[in-house]
C-alpha cells in the first residue's frame, strides 16, 4: 500500500515513492482531487525530461477537469529523488527507465481500473516510447512530447558514438563528459529569467546536470533498440514546437522555438517508430510546448484535449 503525504505543490497535490532501498523506482506524485475519486475513470502519467522534475500544475488541472486521474514521475536522481552525495541525473540504462515507468504504472493500476495514457517529455519520452513499444497491452494511449529519439547528427553519428563510449560506460560509466554547459530552455522558462515559472534551482538547475559516460551511452543504446525493434501500436501523438535553433549561442527567438531538439529528425524517427501516429505541432512552442507562452499552451491544450478524448473513447472510456 502507497503511503502519500503532502507534495510542496500546494493543496491537492500528494507524493509517495515506489520502490525501495537498491530498487527505489522514483517518486510518484499525484492530484488527489481528480474525478471524484472514481477509480473507473481514465488516467494520465507524466514522466519528466532528463535533468529535470514535475512541476506543472497546470498539466495535472487540465487533466483533473476533463474528469481523469493525474500523476507525475519523477525519476530516481532526479528532483523529489535527489539526495547529498547521490548522482544528479545519472540513470544508466533503459532498462532502469522501464523500471520506474514499470512501478508507476503498476502504483496507477492499483488505484483504479481506468484505461491509462503515458506522456513522456525529450528524454522521458524515449522512456515511454520504450514502454509502449515493449508492454503495449498496459497503455491506451502515448503522448511524446517533444522527444528525445534520435541521437544528435542521426542514426550512424549515434552508433559511432555509442561504441566509442561502450568501454567507458562499462568500466566508468559515472565518469563526467566533458561538454560545454547549456541553459537555454531554463533562460526561456524560468520566471528570473524572463519565463513565467518558478523553478526550483535545488532540484533543477540552471544548467543541466554533468552529461555521465553510462547515463550518454545508456541513451544511445535505447535510442537504437527502439529504431531496430517493432513499431509501437498503441495510438501515438507528437507535440511539439513548429521549429527549433540548437545552436550554441543564445538567441531571443528561443524564447518560442525549441532550443534543446531539432524537429526535423524528431518528426521522421517518431513516424518511422510509431503505427499510429498523430501529431500536433504548435507555432511559438519551447522544448516543453506546455511551459510556453500562454496562447501557445492554449492552443495545445485544446488540441491535446481533443486527441485524448478520442483515444480514450476508442477503449470504451467516456470522457
Amino acid at each position: 500500500m502507497n503511503q502519500w503525504s503532502s507534495d510542496f505543490l500546494g493543496p491537492g497535490f500528494e507524493q509517495c515513492a515506489i520502490g525501495e532501498g537498491a530498487t527505489a523506482a522514483g517518486t510518484l506524485v499525484r492530484f488527489a482531487g481528480v474525478s471524484g475519486g472514481s477509480p473507473d475513470r481514465p488516467a494520465l502519467v507524466y514522466v519528466h525530461g532528463w535533468s529535470d522534475y514535475y512541476f506543472n500544475a497546470e498539466l495535472a488541472r487540465f487533466v483533473a477537469a476533463r474528469g481523469w486521474r493525474f500523476y507525475a514521475l519523477d525519476l530516481p536522481e532526479h528532483g523529489r529523488n535527489l539526495r547529498p552525495g547521490g548522482r544528479p541525473g545519472f540513470v544508466p540504462s533503459a532498462a532502469h527507465y522501464l523500471s520506474s515507468i514499470d512501478a508507476a504504472l503498476d502504483a496507477v493500476s492499483a488505484e483504479g481500473s481506468g484505461p491509462i495514457a503515458l506522456m513522456g517529455h525529450s528524454t522521458g519520452g524515449l522512456a515511454v516510447a520504450l514502454e509502449a513499444q515493449r508492454r503495449p497491452g498496459r497503455l491506451a494511449a502515448v503522448v511524446l512530447s517533444s522527444p528525445w529519439l534520435v541521437p544528435h547528427g542521426g542514426r550512424a553519428a549515434g552508433r559511432m558514438l555509442e561504441f566509442a563510449l561502450a568501454p567507458r560506460a562499462g568500466g566508468r560509466p559515472e565518469r563526467i563528459l566533458p561538454l560545454p554547459p547549456r541553459g537555454f530552455f531554463w533562460r526561456a522558462v524560468a520566471r528570473e529569467a524572463g519565463g513565467e515559472w518558478d523553478l526550483r534551482e535545488d532540484l533543477r538547475p540552471r544548467n543541466a546536470f554533468p552529461v555521465r559516460a553510462g547515463w550518454l551511452h545508456g541513451v544511445l543504446t535505447a535510442q537504437r533498440e527502439l529504431a531496430d525493434g517493432p513499431p509501437i501500436t498503441v495510438p501515438t501523438l507528437l507535440l511539439a514546437s513548429t521549429r527549433s535553433d540548437t545552436g550554441l549561442v543564445w538567441r531571443e527567438h528561443m524564447r518560442s522555438r525549441d532550443a534543446v531538439l531539432p524537429i526535423a529528425p524528431m518528426r521522421r524517427a517518431a513516424a518511422l517508430v510509431c503505427g499510429e501516429l498523430d501529431e500536433v505541432l504548435v507555432d511559438g512552442g519551447l522544448h516543453d510546448v506546455l511551459l510556453s507562452a500562454p496562447g501557445v499552451r492554449r492552443e495545445a491544450y485544446l488540441r491535446l484535449g481533443v486527441w485524448l478524448d478520442a483515444a480514450f473513447a476508442g477503449r470504451g472510456a467516456g470522457a
